[in-house]
């Protein structure tokens, strides 16, 4: 065979076996990434399972906590010993909810309720030194209001933005959900995400025992957060109408005061933290005392809502 014709042969060889090389390569790198998806796919599905255990035990444990068999104070947001498992761990907490202000009462079909509700709203931005525009924003965006009220926004304002978008006219899902309102910037929502939540129902039932000094401070019109301080260090209470007769408290009591009042909360929102290969998620559930409530949201997490 003439050199050059050996030549050719050669190099048609090589250039056969850097093609099988590349095939290869390219299909054991699919096959590593197909590994590397499945296997992704198998410690979420893990993580989502662990996580509905813990959510389990959380509604056990309200159940038990309300009923005397263990500790109330299981209830108040500490977060558990963690749980060892394969691969990592997982852990959880309670968060009361009624000891937050529901934003959803703003447009409770009570007059009387929803006019307590958004005195009690605006008192409390106050206190945190917010704008006092953030409550009529918010009751603007309950409402769909395509008029906004003066200082306010309505969807001329929220359509011109990038994206656009316009106004709910509905409950909120979720408290985290002021960060569309014009006035919520991140300073804001860090000042009111531990004080706020926004639940399936439309009540403001405060818990008295649990709640924070400034939003007990914002039920009434001349309490400050000092005195609500004074107040809470002489409880827990009782009764409604142990605090209500409480010497600070009672000269500021309004007629049927108790009705935005609890000593016993019926809301909480389970927190489970799974760690599995060093990746943390988070998963939230809001539960009710007498079980499972309806699900907040299902996806990864880097903290509480």
């Amino acid at each position: 065979m003439p050199d050059r014709q050996r030549g050719g042969a050669l190099l048609i060889a090589l250039l056969a076996v850097a093609l099988a090389t590349v095939i290869a390569v390219a299909l054991i790198e699919r096959g590593q990434q197909g590994m590397a998806r499945t296997e992704a796919l198998l410690i979420s599905e893990r993580a989502w399972q662990y996580a509905r255990g813990m959510e389990s035990l959380a509604a056990e444990t309200i159940r038990r906590a309300q009923g005397g068999e263990v500790d109330p104070t299981v209830l108040d947001g500490t977060w558990t010993e963690p749980f060892e498992v394969p691969g990592g761990f997982v852990q959880g907490r309670l968060i009361d909810q009624q000891a937050r202000f529901n934003v959803n009462a703003l447009i409770h079909p009570d007059a009387a309720h929803a006019a307590r509700a958004r005195d009690t709203f605006a008192r409390l931005l106050d206190r945190l030194g917010l704008e006092a525009g953030i409550a009529e924003e918010l009751l603007d965006w309950l409402e769909g209001a395509t008029m906004p009220r003066p200082g306010s926004a309505a969807d001329d304002w929220y359509m011109r933005l990038n994206p656009p978008y316009r106004t709910a006219g509905s409950p909120m899902a979720t408290p985290s959900e002021l960060r569309w309102l014009r006035s919520v910037d991140a300073d804001a929502w860090q000042q009111l995400a531990d004080v706020v939540t926004a639940l399936p129902n439309p009540d403001m039932i405060i818990n008295i025992n649990t709640a924070p000094a400034e939003l007990v401070a914002s039920l009434f019109e001349e309490l400050d957060d000092d005195q609500a301080r004074r107040v809470m260090a002489d409880g827990p209470f009782s009764s409604r109408s142990a605090f209500l007769e409480h010497p600070v408290i009672q000269p500021l009591a309004q007629p049927g005061m108790e009705r935005y009042l609890t000593t016993g909360s019926l809301w909480f929102l389970a927190q489970s933290r799974v760690v599995l290969d060093g990746i943390e998620r988070d998963y939230f559930r809001l539960l009710t005392a007498a079980g499972p409530g309806y699900d907040e949201f299902r996806y990864l997490s880097q903290g509480v809502p």
